[in-house]
């Protein structure tokens, strides 16, 4: 028992007496540096020796980025290292103590604050402890959190990138006294502009804890360090300034805001390809116009309120209803040009606007290829044409062979009969069916029969002198009806025919020339071949 008793306690007994004699070491220290430190002088031997402090800033997140009020805030950290002789010591007179930290408020500290601040304090409000060493290095980091004034141009929006400004300097301490600078570690590039000399480096802040923003991607994080010289003064204002650029991240707002407006712009296209029958266009253009309006109104809690710039989805939401509403005047005007009818005929100017102005600068050609489809539909409606007029020209015979036996029938037999059925008879193109080819034989011979004609009527008139003159001249009177009906039956004939007679023509120049290009196509394909 005694001797698990000395094994167990006695290194017990050691570590707390090494932790008393650690414990007086530190104490020592503490009392040795700051019992007589002032924390109100700046830490340099000579009040002319300028104190520098190697500044960085390390980014933790973008917080958020407030469009309408132009502000950004950031979370991040400050490092601070500057050298302070009063705070060194020799690690060998206090137990090899080679750092330890100290509460911010008990030494001096840089009034570092940010410039462009756009509200509450710009100073560090959290005092955290600094690390001190031997040699006399003090390493601060207080953590921060800025809002800082950003300006905003949501021109591009949702697809823009921003680049705000985080400006750090001495409130009280000019450049001669302190001097802000980059890292050692750094790569530095200098050059002067505008009377200035500045210090660059390409990734100026620390991103090792940075935490990717859900709306925001971080593109560049440059720092430069800036030493203006002023009228007014003999010393030098010193800043270092860090540029954040920063593109918004658009899935969000491409499939929230973009596809919507485009699928619903889509649909104005399809009132085009709706026939005028279905009587559903003009419904279809307003409930198109209605819905890309209410999508309007619930997406202006989305779009930034600025009225500087108009964003890129206002310009296309703007284009896109205006398109709409064109496309229902349009659909207007096309149902009234459609229900209006073919016999008011086509307007003036709807002739000038749509085929001679638009259709050559749409490169349209009033003379377009037909199809095979609508070429077999026409041929196929010219030969109806053609059956139609056969038809009709063999009803009208029919019809005038009626009317003439009719006649015969109501009137006695005798000469004077025999006559006028003589007349009609002889007539040309009646009491046959007419046929192309006969046309022009017949005219030729229209003379003769014309002749024919009037002599069986001079010898009719001189059989008849013994008859009743009522009698006769009211026969005279019915015989010169029918031949005024049968002189525009012949009219009649001899137009349809001529109509037949230039549609055959037109039909076989079509062939022929159908029958050439098919030709010319074939020797093409044997030039090819061969």
């Amino acid at each position: 028992m005694r001797i698990f008793m000395k094994i167990f306690l006695i290194p017990f007994i050691q570590l707390l007496v090494f932790d008393n004699a650690s414990a007086k070491v530190y104490h020592r220290l503490f009392e040795d540096l700051l019992g007589k430190y002032n924390r109100l002088v700046r830490p340099v031997r000579h009040d002319n020796d300028t104190t520098r402090i190697q500044f960085k800033f390390k980014l933790s997140q973008i917080r958020d980025v407030f469009e309408k009020h132009q502000i950004a805030t950031t979370h991040g950290w400050l490092i601070h290292k500057w050298q302070d002789e009063r705070l060194s010591w020799h690690p060998t007179d206090y137990g090899g103590i080679e750092a330890f930290s100290v509460p911010g408020e008990l030494i001096w500290l840089p009034d570092i604050i940010l410039y462009n601040t756009a509200h509450g304090s710009p100073s560090i409000h959290s005092i955290t402890k600094a690390k001190l060493h031997a040699n006399g290095l003090v390493i601060w980091e207080p953590p921060v959190v800025y809002n800082s004034m950003c300006k905003i141009d949501v021109q591009w929006f949702p697809y823009d990138e921003q680049e705000c400004e985080l400006k750090f300097g001495s409130w009280t301490y000019t450049g001669t006294q302190l001097d802000l600078l980059h890292f050692t570690g750094d790569q530095v590039e200098e050059h002067e502009e505008n009377g200035e000399k500045q210090s660059s480096v390409p990734l100026g802040v620390d991103l090792s804890q940075f935490q990717e923003s859900v709306e925001w991607e971080l593109l560049a994080a440059k720092s430069t360090r800036h030493e203006r010289w002023y009228s007014c003064c003999n010393y030098s204002s010193i800043d270092i300034t860090y540029y954040l650029k920063i593109r918004r991240k658009k899935l969000f707002y491409t499939i929230n805001l973009i596809f919507p407006c485009v699928s619903i712009a889509a649909l104005t296209s399809w009132v085009f390809y709706l026939p005028c029958e279905s009587k559903q266009k003009i419904q279809l253009c307003v409930s198109v116009l209605v819905a890309l309006i209410i999508f309007f109104l619930l997406l202006i809690d989305l779009i930034p309120p600025m009225s500087v710039s108009i964003p890129l989805i206002g310009k296309y939401l703007i284009f896109t209803m205006t398109m709409v509403s064109l496309s229902v005047c349009a659909t207007v005007f096309v149902e009234n040009m459609h229900w209006r009818g073919g016999e008011s005929g086509m307007s003036e100017w709807v002739r000038k606007l749509f085929i001679e102005r638009l259709g050559t600068r749409l490169l349209i050609s009033r003379r377009t290829a037909q199809s095979p489809l609508y070429r077999k539909i026409q041929q196929q409606k010219k030969i109806d044409t053609i059956n139609a007029l056969h038809i009709l020209e063999r009803q009208f015979n029919k019809t005038l062979f009626e009317i003439e036996m009719k006649t015969q029938e109501s009137e006695p037999t005798n000469e004077h009969i025999s006559g006028h059925a003589a007349i009609f008879l002889q007539l040309p193109m009646v009491g046959r069916s007419l046929s192309v080819k006969t046309i022009k034989k017949e005219n030729t011979n229209g003379n003769e029969k014309k002749q024919q004609i009037r002599r069986q009527f001079s010898i009719d008139k001189h059989s008849t002198k013994d008859q009743d003159p009522a009698m006769e001249r009211r026969r005279s009177t019915q015989f010169c009806n029918r031949r005024d009906i049968l002189r525009k039956a012949e009219r009649n004939i001899n137009y349809i025919a001529q109509n037949l007679t230039e549609m055959r023509k037109a039909d076989e120049r079509i062939r022929i020339r159908q029958i050439a290009v098919m030709h010319r196509k074939v020797a093409i394909c044997k030039e090819i071949f061969e």
